[in-house]
């Protein structure tokens, strides 16, 4: 089959090859190569042959796939062993072995990019969400962030059964803009 411009109907075309990196996230980027078609007549560029986003989604899916046993040994050597981490959760006795084969679906791998960036989640989980739970997590994040990025950065953590209570203090410096600084709890956690 003979590929045509489908802009121009032009016979005079050309194959071209494209190498692009994609992130992968924890992970290494992946280099997908790509065979796409320049038109001569116009100057089209694309997919003309219309198989090429497959494959593009073919291998990128493997990349992110492959990366699920790094994320799995990443968080193994932050001391999470894959039984707390299944009983956590609640997950099925035995899932992250069939992980480990292969066996897995995007939304488990969803949830492993999660445990990687936030493994305290896991302890939220333990204690099956409930509010106190949630609260020292957020109180601890809020903390963690304040420490790093924070000159000369001092302040204090109270947890009763009654009430949570965090102090900081310091002179902050952040890697983005801030337009406006809150000290409306609600503000701090909605991003506003």
């Amino acid at each position: 089959m003979k590929n045509i411009c489908p802009l121009c109907d032009s016979e005079n075309i050309e194959k071209i090859e494209t190498c692009e990196s994609y992130p992968v996230p924890f992970s290494k980027n992946v280099t997908i190569k790509q065979h796409l078609f320049r038109c001569n007549t116009c100057e089209h560029e694309g997919d003309f042959s219309r198989t090429q986003d497959k494959v593009f989604i073919k291998k990128l899916t493997e990349a992110n796939f492959k990366s699920a046993q790094e994320l799995m040994d990443d968080i193994t050597n932050q001391g999470i062993t894959m039984t707390y981490f299944e009983k956590a959760l609640r997950l099925p006795f035995r899932t992250t072995a069939r992980w480990k084969r292969g066996k897995m679906s995007h939304s488990a791998l969803a949830l492993l990019r999660l445990i990687r960036f936030s493994p305290a989640l896991l302890d939220v989980a333990d204690n099956n969400f409930s509010e106190s739970s949630q609260a020292e997590y957020r109180f601890k994040q809020l903390f963690h962030f304040f420490d790093k990025h924070t000159i000369n950065p001092s302040g204090s953590y109270i947890a009763t059964k009654d009430k949570n209570e965090l102090k900081l203090e310091g002179t902050c410096f952040v890697p983005f803009s801030m337009q406006t600084v809150s000290s409306d709890p609600k503000s701090i956690w909605s991003g506003q």
